[in-house]
């Protein structure tokens, strides 16, 4: 046996497939940790951004909520869980072609003729609430006290 032919790399290249098999696992081991970092981060970046909104919400004024669909509803809006947004008390603005008995106000403007309706008088009889998803809603605005959509709102509540 002490002649027998040695063959270069015989040994050795079982060493080097279970460096190799290590660095693939090694590697794995940082893409896995790393997708999962980035995964965490991103739902907690989703918490606090969804967290933040109900933050921003003016109890004492009334809300203008813009919607992805492009409608707009002004109301009380209010923070739930699960990614949801109660609005209540709720006005829309509605074409002056449509005639409707609940209208409110009619805009001054020649250009677009427009009114503020009242939700709750519509065919299919609504409440006067509705459960938004956070993922729906672009943004919303605090409606100013001497703006013409809260005085409309005012003067509306005043003739009830």
């Amino acid at each position: 046996m002490e002649n027998a032919p040695v063959h270069a790399g015989g040994h050795n290249s079982g060493n080097h497939k279970k460096s190799s098999l290590v660095s693939r696992s090694k590697l794995l081991v940082i893409s896995v940790s790393a997708l999962l970092v980035v995964a965490i981060l991103t739902f907690a970046g989703l918490f606090i951004y969804q967290s933040s909104m109900g933050a921003s919400i003016d109890g004492d004024k009334y809300q203008a909520v813009f919607l992805t669909n492009g409608q707009v509803y002004f109301g009380k809006l209010q923070a739930l869980s699960g990614g949801y947004m109660k609005l209540t008390d709720i006005f829309y603005l509605q074409s002056k072609n449509s005639s409707s008995e609940n209208n409110i106000q009619k805009s001054e403007s020649t250009s677009t003729d427009v009114q503020l309706v009242k939700l709750g008088n519509e065919i299919h009889g609504p409440k006067d609430e509705m459960i938004v998803s956070k993922d729906q809603i672009l943004f919303f605005e605090n409606i100013k006290k001497d703006g013409k959509v809260a005085q409309s709102i005012s003067a509306y509540k005043g003739n009830k």
